[in-house]
């Protein structure tokens, strides 16, 4: 009765401390061990492929999103108005750093060092956005705007109303284009290739990629109607320089080469359909102009091209000698004419109207131009304004405070002499 007594108690205490009564069954403990190995085991699996999975999302989504606009959406907070409201003008820039000017479909965009801000015919602020590119390039094209990271992975597609798509590449970006029907094209750094051409449509879906095994992309250029993309490439043949422009048919998702034009000796700066269908290709001692029927030919110019200006019909450049005292101004047509005229000064922008006026901006001064490059007036301006741009025939004017235009400044400048 006493031992029994005791086994009770044991049995009682074992069971009140959690322990199994048949401890000292060694077949029903290795049982134990062996269940709770398996849940140890399938318990990590489970944590593993959870991480795993949240690893594959974040990678997924660093390469293929815009993080802050994703942060921005998922959260529900408005994407950063900027410093920059107005409504009307003068557009003063409240601290704002201006780089540059150009015009889209109605609107003056107004690129600062941080950000770019959509303003209207009015004055008014459509549309802002704030960036962190290190090397911002904005294409224009229709109503939209491509604006990417030169060297970087980030791109974005805007307009007036605001943010269509953003995203990222796998590789760095080199250059891109963008149609006036919204189709896209971003060309990239490859290990495989010396570069690769990744086109896209308006809603964002894949249309073809092009790539070039040896020659190096320059500039890209969409047709007018975006059935065309001309990739502007420099490489060598025969230990010479080369440059070429390869036409390629976008039309569908089965791309093709229409044709590679070879510019021999010859260094490539920047591509430009116009609306005839031919394509001008400035190098640096020559426009090369290759006709809607492929035939090719070359247009020289003296000196050194330092800026440049595209139109649906011309080219227009400025050029300067080695020493920097000559300046020129050489306007060259879908044709091949060129006219040349001597300028006085270096020559900061250049802009042109629709009725093919041309507007050049000295240091102190606009000078106009007919399209023959005759010199229809000059009119004074103050040395703060460093670019210019013109929307609806009406001159605008950038400085390091403001954004004006010069009808404005002209009645301000008048009201005072009369005052």
């Amino acid at each position: 009765m006493t031992q029994t007594a005791k086994f009770s108690w044991r049995e009682l205490a074992d069971r009140l401390k959690g322990e199994p009564a048949d401890r000292y069954d060694f077949a029903a403990y290795r049982k134990r061990m062996k269940r709770k190995k398996v849940r140890r085991l399938i318990l990590t699996v489970l944590s593993l492929t959870v991480i795993l999975g949240v690893l594959l999302t974040g990678i997924y989504l660093y390469r293929n999103y815009d993080m802050d606009d994703l942060a921005q959406n998922l959260t529900g907070q408005q994407a950063d108005t900027g410093t920059v409201q107005s409504d009307g003008f003068p557009v003063l820039l409240n601290g704002e750093v201006p780089q540059d000017l150009m015009t889209l479909d109605g609107s003056l965009v107004l690129q600062t060092d941080d950000e770019v801000i959509f303003v209207s015919s009015g004055g008014s602020t459509q549309h802002t956005f704030t960036h962190r590119y290190t090397n911002p390039v904005l294409k224009a094209g229709g109503s939209r705007l491509l604006t990417y990271d030169r060297g970087g992975y980030s791109y974005r597609i805007d307009s007036s109303s605001g943010l269509h798509y953003s995203g990222r590449t796998e590789a760095a970006l080199i250059t891109g284009a963008i149609s006036s029907r919204g189709s896209y094209a971003l060309a990239v750094a490859e290990n495989r290739y010396a570069g690769s051409v990744i086109m896209r449509s308006r809603s964002n879906e894949w249309i073809a990629t092009w790539s070039s095994p040896e020659d190096q992309i320059v500039d890209l250029a969409f047709s007018d109607n975006g059935s065309e993309l001309a990739v502007a490439c420099v490489g060598f043949e025969e230990s010479r320089i080369v440059s070429r422009v390869y036409i390629l048919d976008v039309s569908s998702d089965a791309e093709e080469e229409k044709a590679v034009i070879t510019f021999p000796e010859a260094l490539p700066l920047a591509v430009d359909y116009k609306s005839d269908g031919s394509v001008h290709i400035i190098c640096d001692t020559f426009v090369g102009v290759i006709e809607s029927d492929l035939n090719a030919y070359t247009v020289g110019f003296s000196n050194s091209a330092y800026r440049y200006c595209f139109t649906d019909s011309e080219t227009i450049l400025l050029t300067t000698d080695l020493s920097a005292v000559s300046f020129t101004m050489t306007c060259i047509g879908r044709d091949g004419e060129k006219t040349d005229v001597q300028i006085k000064g270096g020559g900061n922008d250049i802009a042109v109207d629709s009725r093919g006026g041309i507007y050049l901006l000295e240091k102190t001064s606009i000078q106009r131009f007919n399209g023959d490059l005759q010199l229809l007036e000059e009119i004074s301006v103050d040395s703060s304004i460093f670019s210019i741009a013109v929307l609806n025939n009406t001159l605008y004017l950038l400085s390091d405070s403001q954004l004006a235009r010069l009808s404005d400044l002209e009645a301000a400048r008048a009201a005072e002499m009369e005052g």
